[in-house]
């Protein structure tokens, strides 16, 4: 194996540990497993869907009251502040971390600046997230 690419696999993976998307991640964890109300509505939330799934997997279709309780557990998820915060946070780790793989997925398809085309109709500067597959890079307007 490559030295060069363990020693910069070993900084990214630094960088990553110190990025401020990981801490605040992190940190809304923490506050959310310490949100007694927050923790009480995800448990209740992963009964209801169980009990739900568990009615689809038997062969029947959930009653209304059933879809209803799901949706209403959902929203009131939705509105706590600890769960909320967390879920924003977990997106914004997501989306660093995405980009990371996109320069890598360029990279690995042989292109310059981490976005690749494979059929070089990218014009220029019209590279773009969330095109051409599982690159996570793609031409705009293609």
């Amino acid at each position: 194996m490559n030295n060069e690419i363990t020693e910069k696999a070993g900084l990214l993976a630094d960088a990553i540990g110190r990025s401020s998307e990981l801490a605040e991640l992190r940190s809304a964890e923490d506050a959310m497993s310490a949100d007694e109300s927050a923790q009480q509505l995800i448990a209740e939330l992963q009964k209801a869907q169980e009990q739900f799934m568990a009615t689809q997997q038997g062969g029947s279709e959930p009653s209304e009251t059933e879809k209803n309780l799901v949706d209403e557990i959902e929203s009131k998820v939705e509105s706590n502040a600890s769960i909320v915060a967390y879920m924003t946070a977990q997106d914004n780790f997501t989306e660093m971390l995405d980009s990371v793989n996109a320069i890598l997925a360029g990279a690995i398809a042989g292109s310059e600046g981490g976005c690749s085309c494979q059929d070089e109709t990218c014009e220029d500067g019209g590279c773009e997230p969330g095109g051409c597959g599982s690159s996570g890079c793609g031409c705009s307007g293609h």
